[in-house]
């Protein structure tokens, strides 16, 4: 399609003599002013022409490279710049056919006409008789050129539509360029199987021929079922999908619809020859798949990099750092596959800076609404920089405790010791208090045993004495610093209360109860040796003649009491009077 473009420029060949000259190739387009400019469109359009008959002649890849280039060099005297990058060249295809269609309907002009010294045009000239203007560009890389302006290049297809009726003024091989360039073909497509098509499917549809809609479509639907049966069987297992080589199965889904849908885009431009409103939807289908298809593989790309780090030695798979990475890679590759969307958006005509703006207002209202999920996402980065466990550690977390399994972005996996999982949102555990018991490097043997009250002074004494003895006997107890410690510390209810506190030196919990039940099983032979034993709530109800108080005891105390109380009256009336 691009190629026909080119052969249009060939039309504006209005003067025999521009026809016979050659340009070379090489020759950069003049466009110091409207005069130049007007004159090597001109000039160029004749040696299009000449290259566009010889591809008429016999379609070869060479000779549709030729003119391809031909129609690139035509093009520049164009300001394509409202136009989206990414539609440019099939646009300025349609457009440089409308605005041949339309030079060949106006009235010759003479070269003295058109201003050569930019004094004369400061800031352009208007072609007589139309509102298409020739300006000097203010900005940009070709700041000082003079080109058909970005308003002229927008409104072609209406001025195209006003006078495309009326009969050409001036020869050319074809009357309608707009119509070759919707009839074009690459070498793929022979003039035979061309003609040999009925003509309901030559018939316009959305600005170019039905048969070439349809074979798109065809395209388009074939990568469709492609892309779906080859991501069928690649998926793997959760698990499996997230380890190296299940990334790099997935890898292949993205980069395969980056690769057909290139190979369609460049076989509707190039082989199809798509025209029109088609052409455009094309090209932002194409786009928009592409750059999807970049952002998927970049967010892959990204989890690859960690997982390739995290196998490493030095990085256990499971630990802190490990976790991090995965959380990095995740909002990392959000990031980057975001960059590469908003550049995509860019290229097909939506302004980037709009799109961020949006994006801003965007992500306030969605964090507004999903506030409990970035609350939990700040959790786990919270607990990934505070480190109060890892996975295979037992903690107690509120009223429960567990073994944990998983540490994610949004929340970790703790099994109790029943066997159940809990799935806890990072942002609860984040506030509640945390107890590590794998972090421990000794365990605490602490415990309170009830005696009997028959037990007496003297066997409390030697039951104390012989604790102490036998706990501090163990291999397993730590000694000194005021431990282990034995004391009486109460009277119970129902029991005479000792304290027996020791340290354990060892950190696994399975050790640790094995001595605990070691120790346990000597203080109870201890208790038994001291003629005592272990209490329990009881009450023991004693039948007995009351024999009241002491009646001598009680006399000498309230005869004692007396005499005190009468001294001590005297001496504050004595006192008193002293005052007076």
């Amino acid at each position: 399609m691009r190629f026909v473009l080119v052969f249009i420029s060939l039309v504006i060949a209005l003067s025999a003599t521009a026809q016979e000259q050659t340009v070379s190739p090489l020759a950069p387009l003049d466009t110091s002013s409207p005069r130049a400019t007007y004159r090597s469109f001109v000039e160029i359009a004749g040696e299009v022409e000449r290259t566009y008959l010889d591809y008429r002649a016999r379609k070869t890849a060479l000779g549709a490279s030729q003119l391809f280039d031909s129609f690139t060099r035509a093009a520049r005297a164009l300001d394509m710049s409202a136009i989206p990058e990414a539609q440019r060249a099939e646009v300025a295809s349609l457009r440089v056919a409308q605005l041949v269609d339309i030079l060949m309907r106006l009235p010759a002009i003479a070269p003295d006409q058109i201003p050569d010294d930019t004094e004369e045009a400061p800031e352009g000239w208007t072609i007589p008789g139309t509102e298409m203007e020739i300006i000097r560009q203010e900005e940009g890389a070709r700041a000082g050129e003079f080109l058909f302006s970005a308003a002229t290049v927008e409104r072609l297809p209406e001025f195209h539509e006003r006078i495309i009726a009326l009969p050409p003024l001036h020869h050319s091989a074809y009357d309608n360029w707009t119509d070759e360039v919707r009839s074009f073909t690459g070498p793929f497509f022979p003039y035979s199987f061309i003609n040999a098509l009925p003509d309901v499917l030559m018939k316009p549809f959305l600005g170019t021929q039905l048969w070439k809609a349809l074979l798109t479509a065809a395209v388009w639907i074939g990568i469709g079922v492609i892309i779906i049966g080859w991501g069928i069987l690649t998926r793997g297992s959760e698990t499996g999908h997230r380890s190296i080589g299940g990334l790099v199965r997935s890898m292949t889904v993205p980069s395969l619809l980056c690769a057909l849908v290139w190979g369609a885009h460049y076989f509707a431009g190039y082989q199809t020859g798509l025209a029109g409103f088609f052409a455009t939807m094309e090209i932002v289908v194409t786009n928009v798949l592409l750059y999807f298809a970049l952002a998927w593989l970049v967010l892959i790309v990204c989890h690859l990099v960690v997982e390739l780090v995290i196998a490493l030695p030095a990085i256990p798979d499971q630990s802190y750092d490990a976790n991090l990475l995965r959380l990095m890679a995740r909002v990392g590759g959000l990031a980057a596959a975001g960059a590469v969307l908003v550049y995509g958006a860019d290229k097909i005509g939506i302004p980037a800076l709009g799109l961020i703006a949006g994006v801003g207002v965007g992500g306030v209202a969605l964090a507004l609404a999903a506030q409990s999920t970035v609350e939990n996402l700040f959790g786990g980065v919270s607990l990934f920089a505070d480190r109060p466990f890892r996975i295979g550690d037992y903690i107690q977390y509120g009223a429960s405790s567990g073994t944990v399994e998983a540490i994610g972005p949004r929340s970790s996996r703790i099994r109790g010791l029943d066997g159940t999982l809990a799935t806890v949102p990072n942002s609860d555990l984040a506030k509640m208090h945390i107890v590590n018991f794998s972090l421990r490097n000794k365990c605490l043997f602490r415990h309170v045993v009830g005696l009997r009250y028959e037990t007496s002074r003297l066997q409390l004494l030697w039951i104390l004495e012989e604790m102490r003895k036998s706990i501090a006997a163990h291999p397993m107890v730590e000694t000194g610093t005021g431990m282990p410690r034995i004391r009486l510390i109460g009277f119970g209810a129902s029991s005479i209360e000792l304290e027996v506190r020791a340290t354990v030196l060892t950190a696994d919990f399975g050790q640790f109860l094995e001595v605990q039940e070691e120790l346990l099983l000597e203080l109870q032979e201890i208790i038994a040796r001291g003629g005592s034993g272990f209490a329990f709530p009881s009450q023991t109800v004693y039948l007995t003649r009351d024999s009241s108080l002491d009646g001598v005891v009680k006399k000498k105390i309230e005869a004692e009491a007396q005499d005190t109380f009468e001294k001590r009256i005297d001496k504050e009336a004595i006192s008193m009077a002293r005052s007076e």
